[in-house]
């Protein structure tokens, strides 16, 4: 009988400490980091959080890199049995992108010299060095990630075709247009007008929030979700700032994103990048999109001979959240082939 209720509390113990693991904000110290310009990122640390149990074989690991302006804990909406992808069944590991104000970042940069610029690339090297040199981890499973998460996804396969098995890009881009860099271009002029004319903070972040919601979702989706007498409740969302996320981070992430091409080392060539990529592609996009286009991803999908999903909805880049069953159901399937 003692022996019994020893098991029984061990167990609830063992998943109380799970449980609470899960739920805090960890870091990997990972050093310098040599960046893409060859300037030094120095003492850099990457935020991440676990979910879900590693199997003996470490054969269950699911890297999720966060989407612009995201942090870890924006993921969890995203994690568990009835979510996008399942915890009872991998071990996810959720990683901080550099720039978002959680990871090394303009915000708590404390070396003497300034931030300097970062790339997608660096993103991918910093979370790379987290999962081997700190984690122990030699081999992923899959890179799961959306938007901005989508482009460290396709950098990842390019820049270790051999650390993962299968890749999913959603709301995804190998490359950015000339569209997307005029938005990019957008928020930098609200941002470095904001600051020449001594505008808040706040002001300048509700500029930007604005575009944000007059991109995310179709026009005929805004209109669905708030018509004319809601539109106080859209107004709200103008006003949402984060104390960590700021416009030094706004520009840090965008610079990164406008420089974006996985086929810059391969003559500019979907055809010869695909040849490099030896991971098993499954690319999620939607017609829709009005943030990120989402030709170039069909596009590298063919060159690639990649499994593909095309959403039809009226969401625009938010399309994944609302087919969330059917993302669930064809990322599982892709997940389990062999």
């Amino acid at each position: 009988m003692k022996r019994k209720i020893f098991l029984f509390l061990f167990f609830i113990f063992f998943f109380l400490q799970q449980s609470f693991a899960e739920s805090i904000q960890l870091f990997g110290l990972i050093g310098d980091l040599k960046l893409q310009n060859g300037k030094i990122l120095h003492d850099c640390k990457i935020g991440y959080r676990t979910f879900g149990l590693l199997n003996s074989e470490k054969s269950n690991v699911i890297l999720v890199p966060t989407w612009f302006a995201g942090v870890s804990k924006d993921v969890i909406s995203l994690l568990g049995a009835d979510k996008l992808i399942d915890t009872t069944r991998y071990f996810i590991i959720v990683v901080d992108a550099l720039g978002n104000g959680i990871s090394t970042s303009p915000t708590n940069y404390s070396h003497e010299i300034p931030f300097p610029e970062i790339t997608v690339r660096d993103m991918v090297e910093s979370e790379y060095k987290l999962v081997k040199n700190i984690l122990s981890i030699n081999h992923l499973l899959a890179v799961i990630g959306g938007s901005m998460g989508s482009m460290q996804a396709f950098e990842f396969v390019v820049a270790y075709p051999d650390f993962m098995d299968k890749a999913i890009p959603y709301s995804a881009s190998p490359k950015i247009t000339s569209n997307e860099k005029i938005i990019f271009s957008l928020m930098k002029e609200i941002i470095t007008t904001g600051k020449k004319y001594g505008e808040s903070e706040n002001e300048i972040l509700k500029k930007l929030n604005i575009i944000i919601q007059l991109l995310a979702r179709t026009p005929a989706n805004v209109n669905k979700n708030y018509p004319r007498d809601k539109f106080t409740e859209l107004q709200k969302k103008f006003e949402r700032t984060s104390p960590i996320f700021t416009t030094a981070c706004y520009l840090a992430q965008i610079d990164a994103m406008f420089t974006h091409d996985i086929t810059r080392n391969f003559n500019s060539s979907f055809e010869e990048t695909a040849k490099h990529i030896k991971a098993k592609l499954f690319i999620i996009v939607s017609q829709t999109d009005l943030l990120l286009n989402p030709q170039p991803a069909l596009d590298f999908a063919v060159a690639a001979n990649s499994k593909t999903l095309l959403l039809k909805n009226d969401c625009g880049h938010l399309a994944v959240g609302c087919e969330m069953d059917l993302c669930r159901t064809e990322i599982q399937k892709f997940l389990e082939e062999k």
